[in-house]
């Protein structure tokens, strides 16, 4: 099912006002009660031992937005702050939307999973329903950059438009449990991760895996276009 654009923006527009209020107000944010660590799907930190790992297959998406430091300096720490609060909203609406399971927050970006036996076993997701919901976000969130983020930025005078990069995989990752006693969470690698973080470094396109071009389920009536890169990958256009 397509992404209703409308409701995203309506949900991304009333969680920059309440940043722009905050702003205003000088007030502290409502601390959220969902962290974002120890969501590894399958995975649960006081489950696991410390240096124990495991492995498992996730469809893997990192979104990044590009000349993020520059667009900073220019704007500023306040036009920063709200540009932020609705680039991050509109994507996070994307990923609920694909139900991708949010894995960390990294400033100005985001990776997300999708797949793994947590998902075989209660939604039967196997891994071309992972990698083909994977694929639908990413092209879902270059869509939302448009007719959402970068409207609200215009519309708001936030500065220049935004630019992100998208990169999808497909394969094994290693589970493990890091730090002491009293402070540890679970963390993933991988070089599938290494791959889609790379693979995000570009302007308004996906790029993605020749395993998640392989996996993609194909129909006689798909428009879209795989694209190979000469430094590895395929474009999805």
């Amino acid at each position: 099912m397509a992404i209703n654009i409308d409701a995203i923006y309506k949900s991304t527009w009333e969680h920059y006002q309440q940043a722009k209020q905050s702003l205003i107000e000088k007030r502290a944010f409502e601390h959220c009660d969902a962290a974002i660590s120890d969501v590894i799907p399958g995975f649960e930190a006081d489950k696991l031992e410390f240096g124990s790992y495991d492995k498992e297959n996730f469809a893997v998406l990192f979104v990044d937005m590009r000349d993020s430091t520059k667009r900073a300096q220019d704007v500023g720490a306040e036009k920063t702050f709200l540009t932020m609060h609705v680039f991050l909203t509109a994507l996070l609406e994307v990923v609920k939307h694909y139900h991708g399971k949010v894995i960390d927050i990294m400033g100005d970006g985001v990776m997300v999973f999708w797949g793994g036996r947590e998902a075989r076993a209660e939604d039967n997701m196997v891994k071309t329903e992972a990698v083909r919901n994977a694929g639908r976000c990413g092209l879902a969130m270059l869509n939302v950059r448009t007719g959402v983020i970068n409207k609200i930025i215009t519309d708001e005078e936030l500065g220049n438009e935004v630019s992100i990069g998208i990169g999808v995989t497909f394969d094994s990752v290693v589970v493990t449990k890091i730090g002491i006693s009293d402070s540890y969470d679970v963390k993933a690698f991988g070089d599938c991760i290494n791959v889609a973080s790379k693979y995000s470094k570009h302007h308004n396109r996906m790029k993605v895996s020749k395993k998640v071009k392989e996996l993609w389920p194909s129909s006689k009536t798909g428009k879209l276009r795989f694209v190979e890169d000469r430094t590895g990958g395929y474009f999805v256009e």
